[in-house]
């Protein structure tokens, strides 16, 4: 199993909600560290990759409580994801 990313976020400390009218998100999340591995990628898709995978990130850190585990599939990849009270982490475990 190949590990490509692996970030870690916070929710924002500005207060801000999402700006998404469905009211399911939490508060807007910030990367705090990240490490990416897209070499695996085409050249002009890296940045593409990048954007994508952060973008996921801060969506699954929205819709996931404090103190929940979930895991996400799409097309046979699998994502974890843990919450901790002090600070979100997101990252394969």
């Amino acid at each position: 199993m190949k590990i490509t990313a692996h970030l870690v976020l916070k929710p924002s400390t500005s207060g801000a909600g999402s700006s998404s009218s469905s009211g399911e998100s939490g508060p807007e999340t910030v990367v705090i560290a990240n490490a990416m591995d897209v070499s695996h990628f085409g050249y002009f898709q890296c940045s593409s990759a990048r954007g994508f995978i952060v973008f996921v990130a801060h969506t699954i850190a929205q819709r996931t409580q404090p103190g929940q585990r979930q895991s996400v599939q799409h097309e046979g990849n699998l994502r974890s994801d843990r919450l901790s009270d002090l600070y979100k982490i997101w990252g394969p475990y």
